[in-house]
């Protein structure tokens, strides 16, 4: 089954040109025979990192087309990717009706996550045409499902880190207030953003560290550094500024309801609850209403709680 997908030989052990980065302290290796196969977007290549051994090897590969995927459906993400479960690992197949029915790129990995073939559809490619081969949503489909093996978990957020206060994690759906609230911090206290739509939450120690991704929102903050969280505040529009501090299972639910972890695997979905406990045992978590004016960050600079 997938017999042209999967290799048992090593994602790095072929392919003369290579790229690779970090994101949330998940290093990514790609490795083709050209370099248009490796090649970075322009905010990718801020998370570029210098030859290591990856948590993740991917071999990138050209195929004259791409039958139809075999195997157990486990999901289906209502938009370009469906997943199903191999006898090796798991195939991610991407298709779209505006190319054709057949999947224009199909990522096949290991049952940990580690080692990976992406193949490329030659007949919805022209021939020297440069690909980008963590193509969203595949990039970011790789590093929660490794952070779901591995530790650590992806939120809907702005992370920032304040000279004086420390660091400050902004959950919010989309909508809720998160670029305004970058925006706002950046320009009155100069704040340091690491995103303003995705952070990656990960433990060290006995403390909890956000990392900025490569994955912005309209404010298009997208920085690889990361710092310690001190304060979690859940973003909600309100007539005027409130802070209330949530209890843990509030806290829990409401991380939860704003993380992505890989829905298809029980596994995942627990470690993902077990991990959010943690994070709300380390830091105080907190609901903000607020206004979206200059105002909200001195809310939050007064705030004693």
């Amino acid at each position: 089954m997938y017999a042209e997908t999967l290799d048992v030989a090593p994602a790095e052990s072929t392919g003369i040109h290579r790229s690779y980065v970090r994101i949330g302290n998940v290093s990514i290796g790609l490795c083709a025979d050209s370099a248009g196969d490796v090649g970075l977007t322009q905010e990718m290549n801020r998370f570029r990192t210098t030859p290591a051994r990856c948590d993740i090897d991917i071999r990138v590969q050209w195929m004259a087309r791409l039958r139809k995927p075999e195997g157990r459906k486990l999901f289906d993400s209502g938009a370009v990717w469906v997943l199903h479960e191999s006898d090796d690992g798991y195939v991610f197949d991407f298709a779209t009706p505006i190319l054709g029915e057949q999947p224009y790129r199909r990522f096949a990995v290991d049952k940990e996550f580690s080692n990976a073939r992406l193949l490329l559809n030659r007949e919805y490619f022209r021939e020297g045409q440069p690909v980008y081969p963590l193509e969203y949503p595949l990039d970011e489909l790789l590093v929660t499902n490794w952070l779901a093996r591995n530790g650590g978990v992806e939120v809907h957020g702005c992370g920032l880190l304040d000279d004086s206060t420390g660091g400050h994690l902004f959950l919010g759906h989309s909508g809720a207030g998160k670029s305004t609230t970058a925006r706002l911090w950046r320009s009155l206290r100069d704040a340091s953003v690491l995103s303003d739509d995705r952070i990656i939450l990960r433990g060290e120690s006995n403390e909890i560290w956000m990392h900025g991704t490569p994955w912005h929102g309209e404010a298009g903050f997208a920085a690889p550094e990361k710092t310690q969280v001190n304060k979690i505040f859940v973003l909600e529009h309100g007539n005027r500024n409130e802070l209330r501090r949530l209890p843990q299972a509030r806290a829990v639910a409401e991380m939860f309801a704003r993380c992505f972890p890989p829905f298809y695997s029980q596994e995942s979905l627990a470690f993902t609850f077990s991990f959010l406990h943690q994070i709300t045992n380390r830091v105080p978590c907190y609901l903000f209403r607020f206004v979206p004016d200059e105002s909200a960050v001195g809310e939050i600079l007064s705030f004693r709680d």
